[in-house]
């Protein structure tokens, strides 16, 4: 069997656009949590692109320390950081428009969203 689609949309500059639109607010966007720096990403894809209804983000929580570099008589005013392997989780979050229609089983089968 064959499957013939129709499409309203360029997905590939749809895409394209999406993926602007996170890198530039995850650069953008003073945030004391990743948690909020999903939300503003999320929100950001939703508000340029009105033909999405819902996206869903999962990313790793790496905590990031400032070394202490005083043992060599050294100053580190914010500039050299290290990335722990402890702790470590996994954040996952959900951005849906308000009047988006319940998704039902779209998300199942994708590992991580259900």
């Amino acid at each position: 069997p064959t499957r013939e689609w129709t499409l309203e949309h360029d997905w590939d500059k749809v895409f394209a656009g999406v993926r602007q639109v996170m890198l530039d607010r995850f650069a953008s966007t003073h945030s004391l949590s990743l948690q909020r720096t999903l939300y503003a990403m999320g929100e950001g894809v939703l508000s340029a692109y009105p033909e999405i209804a819902e996206i869903r983000f999962s990313m790793p929580n790496k905590h990031h320390f400032l070394v202490d570099l005083s043992n060599w008589g050294l100053d580190n005013p914010n500039e050299v950081w290290f990335a722990a392997d402890r702790p470590y989780g996994l954040i996952e979050a959900s951005i849906v428009r308000d009047d988006a229609p319940p998704a039902g089983g779209l998300w199942e089968g994708i590992g991580g969203f259900v």
